[in-house]
């Protein structure tokens, strides 16, 4: 009912709206940063990387920014799209969920204690829970990818970096828009926002979609498809803006029903099975995602007559979120489930005060607090017994179905507290100190217990013998995270840039169950760049690069384990990264765009790291590669525009390719991906007036079948493949009014 509502708002502001309006950034291709255009070239975007506006060429910091209207065009619906056209980031599916890795550092643990190395903020609001990852990608004004530790003014945990999520906000003018995609998989997209200039102080907006496709993969089981989409949202706000004083509010409802991933199982420790013509997967168990989101947002700001800004930003997120995998395996003689249910309850609070940013010395200082309170209710759970063990069988009396092999019930809270400043000096008219500081107070709390039942859950044969185990955890520590940079600008055009970055992400505890609470330790990131950007030829060509490297210790690496072995997370020791970025733009006369997107990683854990696999093996893990870390990745795009009557036909052509890397810290080659390039086409036309267009499109052109994900499951014992994408294709039409 909620949601029908916002959706039905959103259609009576729309209605009374003749006047042409369009708050969106102008139309850019995929890959574009050109938002608020310059007079000629390729235009700009204004970000708020630093949290503060600047130019996004003007800004000491490595980032990739996409305008909501590009996003829109190239078709991109998910954060987990992103890894389509972003040579620097890699996302991956995971039980249900899914973990953002950026310059090869990732956090694999999706569980109710982990945190994430690259957290995904959404209109300033951050959340631990990935599960709802996708559900802002809408009514968008941009996004923001940063790159390398941002945890002095932006957030927690952001050891890998941050995607930022920024929702157009109302404006004082009335108008809206409107888009409609169909395509092959029976897909249909439907996307409306509106916006009512109530009066010169007040505005309000509504936006809403709905995305649904049927699965991308066959499954030969209870549940016949997976991979399919059905998902529906709604948002409304509110602003209100009077002097120095302005006043912001949103409410968001989400609902997704789904099948959910679709896992290929093969056998735990290789040979990697062909993908060539994948087919049906196997399935035994009926599988099925739901999700409910409500989440609240605002926002109070006043500037002084004196050039001071205070800023206060809030927000509550609440998600239920009901999981059900297959996970039936070799070892156990029965179709089972693992099922997950987490109730996470998310606050966030920040205050914020700075000067006018053009001053000669700029600061900014605040105070941040983080909480979640969830609920765990979960287990692997024997659905009916097979083989010997099935009704009807010569052992059916040991056969335990219809109960669980050990069930969780847990609750936790996790607490996040931090101060933070952050000055830039300008030195000369031409170079720029900035320091910054920032301490956290962590603590995480977890209590409840877990209940294993022996023969329900390792076997059959094995004492009839039940038992709880305690799940309680507590962890608290502060830790100090810091930045130093030098900004240098030459000339109007150039900058160049040096800093250095402590990176901090919280330790914890886990269980497998069958054993008390095992403590992990944080992780420590000392990173260290030099980039440059450029703007020549009248911004008609764009040349920006980096160099960096990071020094981590304490890195927190993750191994789905047995559960009668240990634990699935722990910290392997020091790791290395050194990486070089580059990024070329140009404008070839007035209808020819390209960009070329290019990173080089070379990581490598230490020397004298042996730690257990998930079986309870010890293995050697010195000088492994880090996991999600590809050596080499190129994007690249070009865009042709054809003047056709009163109006223009763009020509659209992308693609990406990755080399080889690896899912796990142990570099096991059959759960490795193996080089790869997905390819992209779109033809669109736009007239000269009238706010419409059409595009066709198709994505992954080639039809390739590329690794998403792959786990070593030592619960299931089983290889388990996550695919992207296959081909995809079809029409989209866009209005605004």
């Amino acid at each position: 009912m909620r949601l029908a509502f916002v959706l039905l708002s959103t259609s009576a502001l729309a209605v009374p709206m003749t006047a042409m309006a369009q708050t969106e950034s102008a139309p850019q291709p995929a890959g574009e940063t050109a938002a608020q255009e310059q007079p000629t070239g390729l235009g700009d975007i204004i970000v708020t990387a630093n949290r503060t506006a600047s130019s996004a060429q003007d800004t000491p910091t490595a980032l990739n920014v996409y305008s909501g209207d590009a996003l829109r065009d190239a078709g991109i619906a998910s954060v987990r799209d992103l890894a389509s056209i972003d040579a620097s980031v890699n996302i991956s599916p995971s039980a249900g969920a899914a973990y953002v890795a950026v310059r090869g550092i990732a956090s694999t643990d999706v569980t109710e204690i982990g945190d994430p190395s690259v957290p995904v903020s959404r209109d300033g609001f951050y959340t631990n829970r990935s599960f709802s990852l996708n559900s802002s990608m809408y009514d968008l004004a941009r996004i923001e990818v940063l790159k390398g530790p941002q945890g002095t003014l932006n957030g927690r945990n952001s050891t890998g970096g941050l995607v930022s999520i920024i929702t157009n906000r109302p404006q004082f003018v009335n108008g809206g828009y409107s888009a409609v995609e169909v395509g092959n998989f029976g897909a249909f997209t439907g996307e409306m926002g509106a916006n009512l200039a109530v009066s010169d102080t007040f505005a309000i907006r509504a936006s809403g979609t709905y995305l649904t496709h049927k699965g991308y993969r066959k499954i030969d089981g209870p549940t016949t498809s997976g991979d399919d989409e059905d998902f529906a949202s709604g948002r409304i706000q509110a602003m209100y803006k009077s002097g120095g004083l302005s006043a912001w509010v949103s409410y968001q409802h989400d609902s997704r029903t789904v099948n959910g991933d679709a896992i290929l199982r093969g056998t735990l420790g290789g040979p990697k099975p062909s993908f060539k013509d994948l087919g049906a997967f196997p399935g035994d168990a009926a599988q099925k995602t739901t999700l409910e989101g409500d989440r609240v947002r605002w926002e109070l700001a006043y500037s002084t007559d004196s050039n001071l800004n205070f800023i206060y930003a809030g927000g509550y997120d609440s998600q239920n979120w009901h999981n059900v995998l297959d996970a039936t395996g070799p070892e156990y003689p029965a179709n089972r489930q693992f099922r997950q249910n987490e109730r996470p309850k998310t606050w966030n609070h920040e205050f914020r005060v700075s000067n006018d940013s053009a001053s000669k010395l700029f600061f900014q200082a605040g105070y941040f607090r983080f909480s979640e309170n969830n609920t765990v209710d979960s287990g692997l759970f024997n659905l009916d017994m097979t083989g010997l063990f099935a009704d009807g069988g010569p052992l059916a009396a040991l056969g335990q179905p219809d109960q669980y092999g050990i069930k969780f019930d847990y609750k936790i809270k996790t607490r996040s507290q931090a101060v933070f400043a952050q000055v830039d000096y300008d030195l000369t008219d031409q170079l720029e100190l900035s320091l910054g500081g920032r301490y956290t107070w962590d603590k995480k709390v977890r209590s409840g217990q877990a209940f294993l039942d022996l023969q329900a859950l390792s076997s059959p044969f094995a004492p009839a013998l039940s038992f709880p185990v305690a799940g309680d955890g507590r962890l608290s520590d502060g830790q100090p995270t810091w930045h130093v940079g030098l900004n240098y600008r030459p000339m109007p055009d150039t900058l160049i840039y040096a800093k250095y970055d402590r990176g901090y992400k919280s330790g914890g505890f886990n269980s497998n169950g069958s054993s008390a609470s095992v403590p992990y330790d944080p992780e420590q990131l000392d990173a260290f760049e030099i980039g440059t950007k450029n703007s020549l030829m009248g911004n008609k060509l764009q040349l920006n690069g980096d160099v960096f490297y990071s020094n981590y210790r304490g890195y927190q690496a993750s191994q789905t384990s047995d559960v009668l072995q240990g634990s699935g997370i722990f910290n392997v020791g020091s790791a290395k990264i050194f990486g070089i970025e580059g990024e070329v733009k140009a404008l070839l006369g007035e209808t020819t765009r390209i960009g070329i997107n290019a990173a080089y990683l070379h990581t490598k854990f230490g020397d004298g790291i042996i730690v257990d696999d998930g079986d309870g093996n010890p293995q050697d893990i010195s000088g492994n590669r880090l996991p999600n870390a590809p050596s080499f990745t190129v994007t690249g795009s070009i865009d042709q525009d054809f003047v056709v009557g009163a109006g223009k036909v763009t020509a659209h052509a992308d693609a990406k390719f990755s080399s080889k890397y690896y899912f796990s810290a142990f570099n096991v080659d059959d759960i490795s991906t193996d080089d790869f390039v997905v390819a992209n086409a779109s033809l669109g036309y736009e007239p000269d007036v009238g706010g419409w267009k059409v595009i066709a499109f198709v994505r992954n052109i080639f039809d390739k079948n590329v690794l998403a994900y792959a786990q070593q499951n030592f619960v299931s014992h089983t290889n388990n493949y996550q695919f992207q994408p296959p081909r995809t294709y079809g029409v989209r039409a866009s209005v605004n009014f």
